[in-house]
């Protein structure tokens, strides 16, 4: 007797070639609805933190980490909580290592003793990316963005596709001008849109 060869038909493969495609471009869109959140998500911190530094300065009159009344306004804080000078900007410096007492640093504490935002200490805040981002005076982190409070991003924080996204959906799209800057990078180089960003970015409050 004849052997009878058997196989998949034309269209059963078609059936499998269109199931592959269905999960492959249901994975595509999961991770660009997450991409995209994170977007949003990132925004809406500056938006939080602005919040936050208007109900302090509403209450206290005086700027977070600025403020010059902070341990008689908060005595049992342990640590102790640092006055500020009063001069209207913050001194920056790195709030990543939970001990620096710089008054952007100090800023973060004064606004989690005042039950204004969440999380420990002098600790730099996380951003939905995943890095660290702190408020600083504008030109201490990006020249142009002036003295006025913003919110610094790490370097290495976001990547150039995550940064101009930001930008084009919140700002102007140009990293060199606008509300949303990263220092030193005139354009986001969407040749390498996965790479990190090693300047700072920041957003002004």
């Amino acid at each position: 007797m004849k052997s009878r060869q058997t196989g998949f038909t034309l269209v059963e493969i078609a059936i499998v070639l269109v199931i592959i495609g269905l999960l492959l471009g249901g994975v595509l869109k999961g991770q660009e609805l997450i991409f995209n959140s994170k977007v949003k998500a990132t925004f809406n911190l500056t938006r939080e933190m602005s919040a936050a530094f208007n109900s302090y300065m509403d209450r206290y009159g005086q700027l977070p980490g600025d403020d010059n009344a902070a341990t008689t306004r908060f005595p049992a804080a342990a640590p102790a909580a640092i006055n500020g000078n009063a001069n209207g900007v913050l001194a920056t410096g790195d709030c990543s290592n939970n001990v620096t007492t710089t008054e952007n640093c100090e800023a973060l504490y004064h606004l989690r003793l005042a039950g204004f935002i969440s999380g420990s200490g002098t600790a730099a805040v996380r951003i939905p990316f995943g890095g660290p981002s702190f408020p600083a005076a504008g030109n201490n982190v990006v020249a142009g963005l002036g003295t006025g409070v913003v919110m610094a991003f790490y370097p290495n924080s976001l990547t150039y596709k995550a940064a101009s996204a930001i930008d084009t959906a919140f700002d102007d799209g140009a990293s060199g001008t606008g509300l949303f800057r990263c220092n030193g990078a005139p354009a986001y180089n969407m040749s390498t849109p996965d790479a990190s960003i090693t300047v700072y970015c920041s957003m002004s409050l």
